[in-house]
């Protein structure tokens, strides 16, 4: 059986989905054990590749776009209905629109994680930048967000991961083509057909430059506290 491969995922997208991963890990790590210097630090820096990912998701390669993954409710359920079908060729370049819906709903969590710890404070010594421009109580309330958020997140993720383990066992491995960039299919996918790709190098350039603006503007003390 010939085996035909098709690009899907630019490097920026496969670098922002593992650093993605290291970064929530690191924030859960130092969250639970009152490092909060580290907890901020890391913070930024997903704060710095979450404003790349929504960035490159206007300018970026054809499965990185908003306007190309995120599909109709219409066309998720067609999906979902043809996942029934004992045999089920149809191959997805990119997001399957169910798929596209975790995605964005993520990018959500994410984007309220982040603005609700710049406000959120431990009642002790550590509060968010943004804290201060705030009253206490309200200061209080994020703070109870940003926990509540971090537990639905965690849901998110153990669904990600059942959905991952699932399309392995549909002999649909999702896994590899985010490591390679590359999708197998037993089909020749038609040139016209394949996604448009960007190089993912000009999306590292645009991380380099938000990731200066974050730095001078938010964790400049912490980076100098830290190294």
């Amino acid at each position: 059986m010939k085996v035909s491969t098709t690009a899907i995922w630019d490097s920026f997208v496969r670098g922002y989905h593992w650093l993605q991963v290291l970064c929530i890990g690191g924030l859960w790590y130092t969250g639970t054990e009152g490092l909060m210097d580290w907890h901020f630090a890391i913070a930024y820096f997903l704060l710095t590749l979450l404003l790349t990912r929504i960035i490159w998701g206007f300018i970026g390669s054809d499965t990185a776009k908003f306007l190309l993954f995120v599909r109709s409710p219409r066309a998720v359920l067609q999906y979902f209905q043809s996942m029934r079908k004992t045999k089920n060729d149809e191959v997805h370049l990119g997001h399957n629109p169910a798929g596209g819906y975790m995605v964005l709903g993520f990018f959500i969590l994410l984007v309220t994680q982040l603005i609700t710890g710049l406000f959120a404070n431990d009642d002790i010594i550590s509060e968010g930048p943004l804290a201060m421009y705030i009253t206490g109580e309200e200061s209080s309330l994020m703070t109870e967000i940003h926990a509540l958020n971090f537990d639905v997140m965690l849901g998110a993720i153990v669904l990600h991961l059942v959905a991952i383990f699932f399309y392995l066992y549909k002999k649909d491995n999702l896994i590899k083509p985010m490591l390679n960039g590359r999708k197998e299919t037993v089909t020749e996918i038609d040139t016209d057909a394949a996604p448009k790709m960007v190089n993912g190098l000009i999306g590292w350039i645009v991380f380099a430059t938000i990731g200066s603006a974050v730095y001078s503007y938010l964790a400049k003390d912490i980076v100098a506290y830290l190294f």
